[in-house]
């Protein structure tokens, strides 16, 4: 099972990481949060958005 982990950077801000059975980290936070609050609601988002997601490609 996956989990996304929470966890204080070394500015202590907080971030997340989304980590496989193995450990293997396979996505990030691309910014970090003032709060662990807001870290949350920023992974509830996460989550609510990603199950409908299409893979799209990017010039960027």
């Amino acid at each position: 099972m996956s989990i996304l982990q929470l966890y204080l950077d070394k500015a202590d801000q907080w971030r997340w990481r989304l980590k496989t059975n193995d450990q293997e980290i396979v996505g990030v936070s691309g910014i970090s949060f003032d709060s662990k609050e807001e870290c949350i609601r920023h992974v509830e988002e996460v989550i609510k958005y990603s199950k409908d997601a299409t893979i799209e490609e990017s010039e960027e």
